[in-house]
This record gives C-alpha cells, sequence and structure tokens, in this order.
C-alpha cells in the first residue's frame, strides 16, 4: 500500500485549493500576455538596476537584527537581474525574475561575546543569510571564554517574480528588503505593470511601503499565511 500522506502535505494541498478557489479564472490571463506582461517587468527591472548600481542611492531603513548587529548608513549596492523561462505547448514563457543586490553598509560589525551569546548570534547571522567570521578565544586549559564575530559590511538582498500561468498568481518574495526576514506575497498578473514596479523601487530604497500594502501575504520564513 501506498504510505499515507504526512499532515502537512494534506494542508498544503487544502491552501493550495483554497487559493485555486478565491481566483476569478475569467479574469487569468492567457500565457501569451503574461508572458509579455513578464518580459516587460524584465525590462523594466533591468534598467532601474543598471542606475541603482551606478548611483549606489541611500536606503531609509534601519537593519537591526539584535544582539547588538545594527548596521549604519546602508546603501544601494552591486545588483543584477536575471531570469527563467519554461515551455507551454512548445512556446518558451519567462516564469522567474530574480534581482539579487546588496545592501552595503558604513563599515564591519566586530563583537565580543560570550561563548553563549556567540551561539544565539551565529544562529540569527545564519537565519538572515550573513556572512561572518568567528574567533574563539580559549584559555590554558582548552575552554573557550570569549567569542569575536566579524560581519562584512554588506547585507544579500533579493526579489523574486514567480508568474504561475495556470492561476495568473504572481507570487513575489522579498529577502533582507525591508527587514531581515523572508516574505511572499501574491498579486493578480494584471498588477504587475509599471506603477507596481515604482512602488518595488520605492520599498528597496525605503521611501515607501505601498508595495507590501497592495497585495495578499503568501508567506512568511517560507511558511503559508494564515
Amino acid at each position: 500500500m501506498p504510505p499515507a500522506a504526512s499532515l502537512l502535505d494534506e494542508l498544503r494541498t487544502q491552501y493550495d485549493a483554497a487559493r485555486e478557489r478565491t481566483l476569478d479564472h475569467a479574469d487569468v490571463e492567457g500565457y501569451q500576455s503574461l508572458d509579455a506582461r513578464m518580459r516587460k517587468a524584465f525590462r523594466w527591472l533591468e534598467r532601474a538596476i543598471a542606475y541603482l548600481d551606478g548611483i549606489q542611492p541611500p536606503i531609509a531603513r534601519t537593519f537591526d537584527l539584535g544582539h547588538g548587529l545594527v548596521f549604519e548608513s546602508p546603501r544601494f549596492g552591486r545588483g543584477f537581474v536575471g531570469q527563467h523561462a519554461r515551455r507551454i505547448v512548445g512556446y518558451p514563457v519567462l516564469d522567474e525574475i530574480n534581482v539579487r543586490y546588496e545592501i552595503v553598509t558604513a563599515r564591519a560589525l566586530v563583537l565580543d561575546l560570550s561563548p553563549v551569546d556567540a551561539l544565539i548570534t551565529e544562529k540569527s547571522l545564519d537565519d538572515a543569510g550573513l556572512p561572518f567570521t568567528a574567533r574563539r578565544h580559549e584559555d590554558a586549559g582548552g575552554v573557550v571564554r570569549a567569542c569575536q564575530l566579524t560581519v562584512p559590511p554588506a547585507i544579500p538582498a533579493g526579489v523574486t517574480f514567480q508568474a504561475d500561468y495556470a492561476t495568473g498568481v504572481v507570487t513575489v518574495t522579498l529577502v533582507n528588503v525591508d527587514r531581515f526576514d523572508r516574505v511572499s506575497l501574491e498579486f493578480p498578473s494584471t498588477a504587475v505593470d509599471e506603477p507596481l514596479l515604482e512602488n518595488l523601487v520605492r520599498t528597496v530604497l525605503g521611501r515607501s511601503d505601498d508595495f507590501l500594502h497592495h497585495a495578499r501575504l503568501a508567506g512568511v520564513h517560507g511558511r503559508p499565511a494564515g
């Protein structure tokens, strides 16, 4: 007999079914129209990120991870835009856009911590995807008495657009954009236009949070929203 589905699989199936019911399929764009919309968004983002990469404007946000980890004077750093395509009935369509960039900060962070505090801080750094180096100071008996953590002055961040051609839903995932977090939002494909992309860039720069307020929350840290 096949193995019974796990509770998580059952809940995920119900969650996907609920998402399907909330969508009016009469409003789902044809795959060629949605592909054209995604390609237009890709070109717009490619130009915008190139400009931001060149001028490296300040980001009007505070990036505070706790444990004394506060990154000062954040600015937009190096960035690039990538894409992924697949085929629908032999037609190539763009189903994913990836924006990756760095948030550069004024200086590296150097923390002198107890062994216990160092372990807690290292976990927070790992969860945020932040690289670091650790120097452990031992006494004559080889027991670690203190630890120094050094965090480079850069925060990896990104935005991913994933288009579902069956449902017409575009899921946008933000990583370390407005905070140390991973948040997923859902938009109908028809909402992916230039004003939406402009709001996204304003959110990246900390000038507005309108982008976050005009979509359905799909998940935080990869978990489906309740």
